[in-house]
């Protein structure tokens, strides 16, 4: 009991002996007639209330310390409780953006193809309308003329063929047609010849044919 009194002393910043004088000076000034008790008397009830009030002493000490880290054990859950549910809440809010973000991302492509396939519908219709247009001439030599000029029909070109006649690279000639829908490779194929021709890509015969 002694040491853990002594310990308890130093953890309050005093000293045993400072505290037990106190205890000595409250115990004799609740005496009202000093005088009238016996020396031997006075030692033992002197001894005994010390004890009793060293053991009070060490009791509150153990209630302070013990409710002290009641508090802290309740203020720690407290924060643990505030921390997982801010979590919470900021786990939850960037799920639900990224469900948005996804979702955006998904109706700007399927916008894109929409809009791509728009745009290969209108140039197969440009060629179309381009194909079935008369050819302009001298009338009045088709009208008196006894024999028609046929055109001799262009044979179908290597892809080594084909990238000479364009002035490009086989290698653009084979990245282009990877790139591009078959409609759109023939608009580009046109673009480049210098007789506006087009071109297709035959996958039976792996030759590239004048598109009709």
């Amino acid at each position: 009991m002694w040491e853990q009194f002594i310990a308890r002393c130093k953890s309050k910043g005093t000293t045993a002996t400072a505290t037990l004088t106190q205890f000595i000076e409250l115990y004799l000034d609740d005496i009202d007639n000093l005088d009238a008790i016996g020396g031997d008397n006075l030692d033992k009830r002197l001894d005994s209330k010390i004890k009793a009030s060293v053991e009070e002493y060490l009791v509150a000490g153990k209630n302070s310390n013990a409710g002290l880290t009641n508090e802290t054990i309740l203020a720690i859950c407290s924060r643990l409780d505030k921390l997982e549910s801010q979590f919470s809440s900021e786990s939850n809010s960037n799920e639900t953006t990224a469900i948005h973000n996804l979702a955006d991302l998904s109706e700007k492509i399927e916008g894109i193809t929409a809009r791509m396939t728009q745009f290969t519908e209108a140039i197969i219709k440009i060629q179309n309308h381009l194909n079935n247009q008369p050819r302009r001439g001298n009338k009045s030599y088709n009208n008196n003329s006894s024999f028609k000029v046929h055109t001799p029909r262009m044979q179908p070109l290597t892809e080594e063929g084909l990238a000479s006649r364009l002035g490009v690279s086989v290698e653009t000639i084979h990245e282009q047609r990877n790139k591009l829908h078959p409609p759109l490779f023939v608009a580009w194929c046109k673009g480049k010849d210098k007789s506006g021709m087009g071109w297709e890509f035959n996958e039976n015969t792996g030759l590239y044919h004048p598109a009709s």
